[in-house]
């Protein structure tokens, strides 16, 4: 079963007040991410928190219908805060849920 994988390479923000003595303490960010196939906005997925490197796989029943394999996904993204994300196709496997296929 293919899935979205959308990777969130990190999130968080950093306190406004800069004489507080946590200014360096990071804090939970909130973020808007949009997965397009081409110009096909696919899904909006909404995250809050802080993450450093955290892969959400998504279901997406049409997935191959609106965006043949041959196309590449892209995400943008809104964030109150630092964020980078990134966004792939995977094959999960059936039985155990894992990513990829196994024997």
């Amino acid at each position: 079963m293919e899935r979205i994988k959308l990777t969130i390479h990190y999130l968080y923000k950093l306190p406004s007040d800069s004489t507080n003595g946590s200014a360096c303490e990071k804090q939970d960010a909130t973020a808007t991410a949009r997965i397009y196939a081409g110009d096909t906005l696919l899904l909006t997925e909404t995250m809050q928190g802080q993450a450093n490197h955290f892969e959400r796989f998504i279901s997406f029943e049409h997935l191959h219908d609106l965006c043949p394999e041959d196309q590449a996904l892209r995400v943008e993204w809104e964030c109150d805060g630092c964020a980078e994300m990134s966004v792939s196709r995977v094959e999960m496997c059936p039985c155990c849920g894992s990513e990829g296929l196994h024997g």
